[in-house]
């Protein structure tokens, strides 16, 4: 639990700037490219984003899914207070849902899962799987671990797993914990739960975004 605490500690701090820093959300838009009209058919009522954030990613996808009840959760209560979204908020961690169980449509967790460690990653899963519907949906992207993200590592504690900067807009610079994904590996994860797996890649200037999509 110390790299989630660390990641909190660091993204109160980073959310000083996050929003201005984040606020296109091209990641986003180019994952409903891939698979919107495969969600759209879903017709989802209750939508659970785990670390919904402050920035651009967040305000696409609460317009996407415009009709539904979208409820955020997130870690950082400094991400919250910055995200300007009137939308439920939840102060909570994806290990630690306080989320009824078959309550939720679809549940999305984009660029958030490279900062759970190895250690608790099932448990995330487990407990998206208990709070999803049967027949929701859960899709995740992750950073992978090639390009620009593996470069940024600056203080490794594995092949793929260790530390990445942020200074933008703050005084001094911010250590965030990331664990990158290889090619398959959010895919093989997530089937440990869920069935009728859907996956990709999408490219974010030099950063891999592993995708996947999953029934539960």
């Amino acid at each position: 639990m110390e790299r989630l605490r660390e990641v909190r500690d660091a993204y109160d701090v980073i959310s000083r700037a996050y929003s201005t820093a984040r606020e296109t959300g091209v990641l986003a838009q180019r994952l409903l490219g891939e698979v919107g009209e495969f969600l759209r058919s879903a017709k989802p009522r209750v939508i659970l984003d785990i670390g919904a954030g402050s920035g651009g990613n967040l305000r696409v996808m609460r317009s996407f899914f415009a009709g539904s009840l979208y409820i955020g959760c997130e870690l950082s209560l400094g991400m919250i207070m910055g995200s300007g979204e009137d939308i439920p908020w939840i102060n909570c961690s994806g290990t630690h849902l306080p989320i009824r169980r078959n309550s939720v449509d679809v549940v999305l967790s984009l660029a958030v899962l490279h900062h759970i460690p190895g250690d608790l990653i099932l448990n995330v899963l487990s407990n998206v799987y208990d709070a999803l519907r049967i027949g929701g949906l859960f899709m995740a992207t992750t950073w992978g671990c090639v390009g620009d993200a593996l470069d940024r590592l600056v203080t490794r504690v594995g092949d793929c797993e260790g530390y990445v900067s942020w200074s933008y807009g703050l005084g001094d610079r911010v250590l965030r914990y990331y664990r990158l994904y290889r090619e398959g590996e959010l895919g093989s994860e997530v089937t440990t739960l869920a069935s009728g797996c859907m996956s990709g890649i999408i490219w974010v200037g030099r950063y891999a975004n592993y995708y996947v999509v999953a029934v539960k």
